[in-house]
């Protein structure tokens, strides 16, 4: 196996660290690809201050709030469709920048490779529309066909499922979730070798795209070509960013965990007779996502260079071999 991997990761380093107009492409690329999760708290039906972890006066303008927002829904029920039309229109923005992103940022790396000094924005950015279409249509082809048999899957489980308890709708509902519960464990179970896969399969099909400049089934094919023949190269740069990313990203959420523990300590003693700490710790989230979006872009940054770069030199490798002729052998 003729593959430094040395060499990959640090050219990666270098060209992130080099052509800083990446940084912008890894910020977009990195859309969509992380979430953040938010806890709601809610008081129970009683009014025993012992289990209670908010005071009165708070449980007080919690429910004057609900009753008054409950009012508004009423008396606007347009809002729910702003509110779906915004998620969808959120989730079609974090596409396009995904795409335009990824896109942009394997360009970057090949011009870098060919010896560019400079990196314009706007021309990286306009040469990336181009290849959005066909990213969005590898990834339809690669990862529908998955959703839609997990979907019938589930619905194939949990249909029967729910019917077993016959006229006792409790019995049903308990059976039913449990067969979901151990269905989703062998699932989940079955499925994750499986995305590993198509996850490294669809990444050489996206550097297919942008850096061969192949059409949807043409950089199919071209993508298995390179992961069925590389597949060992491929999994351990895949571990070894997985690693990295599990690390930087722990290290990104180290000030959100250590400012949370604290207030769900205090909240769950019930020590809290305000709701100042929870905007201080709103505030906080607000100002910390700035670098966290900054360190999470630059994280980007590198592990695509790192898959464009060995993307280039896997196919390098395949391409300078000798090949013998009969008459030359």
């Amino acid at each position: 196996m003729n593959f430094d991997f040395i060499e990959v990761f640090t050219r990666a380093a270098k060209i992130t660290w080099k052509y800083k107009v990446l940084w912008i492409f890894g910020i977009l690329a990195s859309c969509g690809r992380s979430s953040g999760s938010s806890s709601n708290s809610s008081g129970g039906n009683g009014n025993n201050a012992a289990n209670n972890p908010f005071s009165s006066e708070m449980m007080g303008q919690m429910e004057d709030f609900a009753q008054r927002m409950m009012v508004w829904f009423e008396q606007n029920t347009w809002i729910i469709w702003v509110f779906v039309a915004f998620a969808l229109l959120s989730i079609a923005v974090q596409i396009f920048f995904n795409l335009v992103g990824t896109a942009g940022l394997a360009r970057g790396v090949v011009r870098a490779e060919n010896g560019a000094e400079v990196l314009p924005f706007g021309e990286l950015f306009s040469e990336s529309l181009s290849y959005f279409w066909r990213l969005f249509g590898a990834a339809l082809i690669i990862w529908l066909p998955a959703i839609i048999v997990f979907v019938l899957a589930m619905l194939a489980v949990a249909i029967p499922a729910a019917r077993s308890g016959g006229n006792d709708a409790v019995a049903g509902e308990i059976a039913g979730g449990m067969m979901i519960l151990l269905f989703l464990i062998s699932i989940c179970c079955c499925l994750f070798p499986i995305s590993i896969a198509l996850n490294l399969y669809h990444l050489q099909v996206k550097r297919s795209i942008i850096v061969d400049g192949l059409g949807i089934f043409d950089s199919l094919a071209r993508g298995w070509q390179v992961f069925s023949k590389n597949v060992f190269i491929l999994l351990i740069i895949g571990v070894v960013l997985f690693i990295a990313s599990f690390i930087i990203g722990v290290l990104i959420m180290l000030p959100i965990i250590l400012l949370m523990l604290p207030l769900m300590q205090a909240l769950i003693e019930g020590n809290i007779t305000s709701w100042q700490p929870f905007i201080a710790v709103g505030i906080f989230l607000v100002c910390y996502s700035p670098v966290a979006w900054l360190i999470n872009g630059l994280l980007t940054t590198y592990t695509e260079s790192v898959w464009t770069l060995t993307y280039l030199r896997v196919t390098k490798l395949k391409e300078e071999a000798p090949v013998f002729v009969d008459e030359n052998a």
